[in-house]
């Protein structure tokens, strides 16, 4: 095989990867615009920001402050049972799916697995990921 085909075959793996990787994205960031969506809709977007802020370890990540960037475990329970009692509060809205994705997903991670975790976070938005109950 000359040079040349070795280009073209890694440009085509390289390619493929690269594929793969903006479906992914694409199909997160899709999903994570139809929850913020529907829970804004329902009536707790401001609950589930701060419960993500306060709970998520992508959002702790990123505050500016390095002193910040640790979980508050007393506030991410008190934005965690804020978040379930606005959701409780238009159950009609959230019943059929977000209250049993927060209750699944807060008994699914007591013990995560973290390739799980990750495969999952690569396709959808989990963004109960790091909240607690009291």
């Amino acid at each position: 095989m000359g040079i040349v085909d070795a280009l073209i075959t890694s440009a085509g793996a390289i390619g493929k990867e690269l594929g793969q990787a903006t479906t992914a994205n694409t199909e997160f960031i899709s999903d994570k615009n139809c929850v913020e969506h529907h829970v804004a809709n329902g009536g707790c977007i401001d609950e589930f920001i701060t419960a993500v802020d306060e709970c998520h370890p992508r959002q702790i990540k990123t505050r500016e402050d390095p002193d910040e960037r640790v979980l508050d475990a007393d506030a991410c329970v008190k934005a965690t049972a804020a978040l379930r009692e606005c959701f409780e509060g238009n159950r009609m809205w959230f019943a059929q799916q977000y209250i049993r994705r927060l209750d699944e997903g807060l008994d699914e991670d007591r013990k995560p697995s973290p390739e799980k975790v990750e495969e999952e976070e690569l396709t959808r938005f989990r963004w109960w990921t790091g909240m607690r109950r009291s």
